[in-house]
């Protein structure tokens, strides 16, 4: 288990506390602002020293790559839940909206979409409060159609563990398309059934889907699709059959489902799957979505007939695969605690398991 060598001090909005795990940690102070996200601040002149290499940790993968700036505040630096939210990381675009990626854009685009409620969206309701969202475009390389990946985030919005998996899924030829459903929204905290459901945030990745085949550079039969932690549960409500009837696009879904520490509801009856291929990558000790009811969930869905494997990681926790939770950290949501903490030993293998994942299933005609 790897920690942090730098103390630090996390300070969460008031509907989330957070504190370091251990006996006799006292709680952190909460902010009255989430717009302050999670400023930890460091008692230690380690940015001072590596002023590089903390800027290049907040620029995004796209900035990287084609030389990107952005001001880097020291020694704040700032973090999200689920987690995680730069603000360098937040999608912003300008311009209109598109319809097609048939231009073959890339980078910062921003596309229109609705805020369904769920009867709504199981109705295929399609006169929802429209809105307008953006995503992070970051194509591979080389020559032809390349299979692609949309990235859907977790309960704190478009993360730097998010980033991290884009560049490491471009590096192995794969497109990524990060989609940010919070900030075209406004929601700035985690968010209400009201102000945004689980089901209504479908309807996001399934415009994406649709946005993504009409690219010239990507195969629209081998798109994948990634969440992590509410990310993760959504990515499972896509892949019921029943939510393709309602509103996936026409002639298209997504070739395989990947879900990370997704939380299953044992209220929601997910009714039969589709024949793509689903994947869930879950931590053993894992409080906020418990390995025993994720293992339950593939069992019968196995037993009905789809193609579900999980995948464990044992001691591993929530957001094992956030390098910035390398101390551990207790995180509250309404009345629901649960722990947060990095694995190194989880995240190596994790990545393993995904690249290998998206190699069978692109591989399939």
């Amino acid at each position: 288990m790897q920690r942090g060598s730098a103390s630090a001090i996390v300070r969460l909005p008031s509907w989330m506390a957070m504190s370091p795990s251990g006996s006799g940690s006292a709680p952190m102070p909460t902010m009255t602002s989430f717009s302050e996200r999670y400023k930890l601040s460091r008692r230690t002149t380690a940015c001072s020293r590596r002023p590089s290499a903390a800027a290049d940790a907040g620029r995004s993968a796209h900035q990287r790559q084609n030389g990107g700036r952005m001001a880097v505040r020291r020694p704040v630096v700032i973090l999200v839940l689920m987690l995680l939210v730069l603000p360098g990381l937040v999608l912003h675009a300008s311009g209109k909206p598109i319809t097609t990626m048939a231009h073959g854009p890339k980078g910062n685009v921003e596309f229109e979409t609705l805020t369904l409620s769920g009867s709504d969206f199981w109705d295929g309701v399609k006169t929802g409060r429209p809105v307008t969202i953006s995503g992070e475009l970051l194509p591979a390389e080389g020559e032809g159609r390349v299979p692609a990946v949309v990235l859907s985030h977790g309960s704190g919005g478009v993360d730097r563990a998010g980033d991290l998996w884009a560049r490491e899924l471009r590096s192995q030829g794969v497109a990524v398309f990060v989609v940010d459903s919070f900030t075209g929204r406004g929601i700035t905290r985690f968010p209400s059934e009201t102000e945004l459901s689980r089901i209504g945030q479908v309807y996001d990745v399934y415009r994406a889907l649709a946005l993504l085949a009409t690219h010239p550079r990507v195969d629209p039969g081998r798109i994948a699709l990634m969440g992590r932690s509410r990310g993760g549960g959504l990515t499972l409500l896509a892949a019921r059959t029943r939510s393709l009837k309602a509103q996936a696009p026409e002639n298209l879904q997504f070739c395989a489902y990947l879900a990370f520490y997704p939380t299953v509801s044992t209220l929601v009856d997910y009714g039969p799957l589709v024949s793509r291929p689903i994947r869930l990558f879950s931590g053993t000790v894992d409080e906020a979505a418990p390995i025993a009811a994720v293992r339950d969930f593939a069992e019968k869905q196995r037993a009905a007939g789809a193609d579900v494997k999980l995948f464990e990681y044992e001691g591993a926790h929530h957001a094992f695969d956030s390098p910035d939770f390398r101390t551990p950290a207790v995180a509250r949501i309404g009345t629901v605690s649960f722990t947060v903490h990095y694995h190194p030993q989880a995240h190596a293998r994790v990545k393993k398991d995904v690249k290998a994942t998206l190699a069978e299933v692109f591989a399939k005609p």
